[in-house]
């Protein structure tokens, strides 16, 4: 592909159901959940970069590219997606949530072959290059937050918290998303934001 990707790593809550600690920071199997994400972004992406609002010099020990929101007053990933953009110089950013630990390297490499492939079809078809946005779903639910979306959609995510809209599925579903589907994979988008998640998992 003759486009450049970049990785994010959406950390910029408020962790309530946490009970104020950052989720990203809290630890599972050894380390950081973050950093677990951030492992398994990394080898497809050209540089990385983590949205957090706190925590920052705890954060830079897993990457050193860190972003606070731009837009003020915690409106949630929405915001944070705009931070990243901004961050970035990149064409398409695949990013994942920093609570799920378990999110594979399998993961970026099926978004990055369906944008491939898509844009390899627009080509055949003599189609102009628009932008596209690629969410994940498996057989229970959708995973709008585990995505690969042309940095173009900047001005239509500040466009939307503008006006209010902050509901992340409903915004992907009005811009054209298309699923891509991890049914194979569904455990592995297994979240854990609260104290008693992690306690379950460790015991």
């Amino acid at each position: 592909m003759d486009i450049s990707i970049d990785g994010g790593i959406l950390a910029g809550g408020l962790s309530t159901r946490m009970l104020g600690k950052d989720k990203g920071l809290q630890h599972l199997n050894g380390q950081a959940m973050a950093k677990s994400v951030y492992q398994a972004l990394l080898p497809h992406v050209n540089s990385l970069y983590i949205n957090c609002n706190q925590n920052y010099d705890a954060y830079r020990t897993i990457c050193p590219n860190v972003c606070s929101d731009t837009i003020e007053g915690y409106q949630g990933p929405l915001a944070g997606l705009v931070s990243l953009m901004e961050a970035s110089t990149a064409d398409y950013l695949l990013v994942s949530p920093c609570d799920t630990p378990y999110i594979s390297e399998a993961f970026g490499s099926r978004m990055l072959a369906t944008l491939n492939n898509a844009l390899k079809n627009k080509a055949l078809l003599n189609e102009p290059r628009t932008p596209l946005l690629f969410a994940s779903k498996d057989s229970d639910r959708n995973h709008p937050l585990h995505l690969l979306i042309s940095t173009q959609y900047k001005s239509k995510l500040e466009q939307a918290l503008e006006e209010g809209q902050n509901r992340v599925m409903q915004w992907v579903n009005s811009n054209n998303v298309q699923w891509v589907d991890f049914s194979d994979h569904m455990d592995k988008f297994s979240n854990f934001n609260s104290p008693e998640a992690l306690l379950h998992l460790k015991t």
